[in-house]
């Protein structure tokens, strides 16, 4: 019955924090919940247990939360680019499933992991009302663009 609770509690507490988000809130919380997904994914790998569940979460998170976010149309090199890196991670994460190859998602996780720091950076810039650069609060991409240019280019190799 706690357990049940607690799952409850849970739910509610995760569509309030949904529904109340700003986009940009909205963005950050679908990489947190994309590491956490490929961090359960490459324990069960490690464990030898099924990664399927975790890694079609994490699948369907990039796909429906982060590709269909992308503004192609007006974004850009950007958009371009961080369309390579989920098409990229996309292969890795189903790569990874079929091998049974835990490592193969290291290098997912650090490159969301740094794409999730640049909008963390960017929001707190947003939030700072002023006090962080002018050239950075009107241009937010000025943060995450040399982010995206740095995994483009260890994605590429």
């Amino acid at each position: 019955m706690n357990r049940r609770a607690a799952n409850a509690y849970k739910q509610v507490s995760n569509e309030t924090s949904v529904s109340e988000a700003s986009p940009l809130e909205l963005i950050i919380l679908v990489y947190k919940r994309l590491i956490e997904n490929l961090r359960e994914a490459q324990r069960a790998i490690e464990l030898g247990a099924d990664a399927t569940p975790a890694a079609e979460k994490a699948l369907d998170l990039i796909e429906k939360g982060l590709v269909a976010a992308l503004d192609t149309k007006n974004g850009g090199d950007i958009a371009v680019n961080l369309a390579a890196l989920y098409d990229w991670s996309m292969r890795e994460i189903l790569q990874a499933r079929l091998k049974k190859n835990a490592e193969l998602l290291t290098g997912v996780i650090e490159v969301f992991k740094s794409l999730e720091s640049a909008w963390v950076e960017i929001s707190a810039m947003r939030a700072s009302e002023g006090t962080g650069s002018r050239e950075v609060m009107s241009n937010p991409i000025s943060v995450i663009d040399p982010v995206i240019d740095s995994s483009v280019v260890a994605v590429r190799g």
